[in-house]
């Protein structure tokens, strides 16, 4: 009987490719157990790369909405939050100022004034604030302020009222600044944009406008309405307190009104903030999905990678055993 052997030569070749195969796999066996994922994922889809390649396309754009998503949240409930506070400083001075027009006391008449006056700066800047690098209300000009600082807008009220000796010129005055197409407010006051700001996709479909701006009506209005008592604590109609009576009880009636068309800006953008919350969570369920598809055709088992793993140690531990005692032979203990 022949038996087949393999000289020196072949025998360290062979030695060499086993070796060098087998570490080969246990490098790519120990990046899949450390990455979870399979490092051949053609050997292991039959259907290619293609369904792959559109899983992960898909993931990449789900993850853009995702971020659209998120940055729009961000604006929209902070909007809502300056429009929350914007409303209830308003309420607070008509409050004030009810109290104040029935008392026949100028001390109390002038402490309001000045009550408006500060609460009017407060309003101006929420309406100036920004969220994630954009300003909130000033439209498409999402890089600058909305509107004028109040310092600069009361100088400018103050001017329009110049020689006005009556509650209703001073009333009418102001409402004139704030509301006359290229008056005051639009080309001193207002520096934002005429266009709202998006749209912003959302995915599937949606997208999203933030629906206030700082030149819309119901703000000129709510802003008109607490000029009218804030020039008061700037010396309008000094001296007669019948008059400066008479304008706390017009900015009283007209902040009314303004409060309740600010309540309706507040549910414009809870109708906004609801659509973004219902695309964010359509959008978390199909990221989810994808993932799991994704997860399906390229993670690497991490059990059967470990087995494997342990198996493949103990294949590389035989081989270099083999190949030491395979060093130490001699002519002489062949021949025993």
């Amino acid at each position: 009987m022949s038996i087949s052997t393999f000289g020196d030569m072949a025998s360290t070749f062979l030695t060499r490719r086993h070796s060098a195969q087998l570490r080969q796999d246990l490098t790519r066996l120990s990046t899949e157990l450390s990455t979870g994922r399979k490092t051949d994922l053609g050997a292991h889809n039959t259907g290619g790369f293609g369904a792959i390649a559109g899983l992960e396309h898909s993931l990449k754009l789900m993850s853009a909405h995702v971020q659209a998503t998120n940055e729009a949240r961000l604006m929209a409930d902070t909007t809502q939050a300056a429009l929350t506070t914007i409303n209830a400083q308003a309420q607070d001075l008509s409050s004030g100022l009810i109290a104040a027009r029935s008392a026949n006391n100028v001390t109390m008449l002038q402490t309001t004034a000045l009550d408006a006056e500060q609460k009017f700066a407060s309003i101006i800047s929420k309406l100036n604030a920004g969220a994630g690098g954009r300003s909130l209300f000033a439209g498409a000009a999402t890089d600058g302020p909305a509107l004028a600082d109040a310092d600069t807008i009361i100088a400018e009220l103050m001017t329009a009222i110049a020689g006005e000796v009556t509650a209703a010129g001073v009333s009418a005055a102001i409402d004139d600044w704030f509301n006359t197409p290229g008056g005051g407010f639009e080309t001193l006051g207002y520096l934002g944009a005429d266009e709202s700001y998006g749209p912003i996709r959302l995915g599937n479909g949606e997208s999203a406008t933030l629906p206030v701006r700082a030149n819309d009506p119901e703000v000129r209005n709510l802003l008109s309405a607490i000029a009218k008592t804030t020039v008061l604590a700037k010396g309008a109609l000094s001296g007669d307190l019948d008059q400066q009576k008479s304008l706390a009880e017009m900015s009283s009636n007209a902040l009314l009104s303004a409060v309740d068309d600010t309540t309706m800006l507040q549910a414009r953008v809870g109708t906004v903030e609801a659509r973004i919350e219902n695309a964010m969570a359509h959008n978390t369920a199909e990221q989810h999905a994808l993932e799991l598809s994704y997860n399906e055709l390229t993670a690497a088992d991490p059990f059967d990678t470990a087995a494997r793993l342990e198996e493949l140690y103990g294949q590389l531990e035989a081989l270099y055993t083999t190949t030491a005692h395979l060093s130490k032979l001699s002519f002489t203990d062949y021949m025993r």
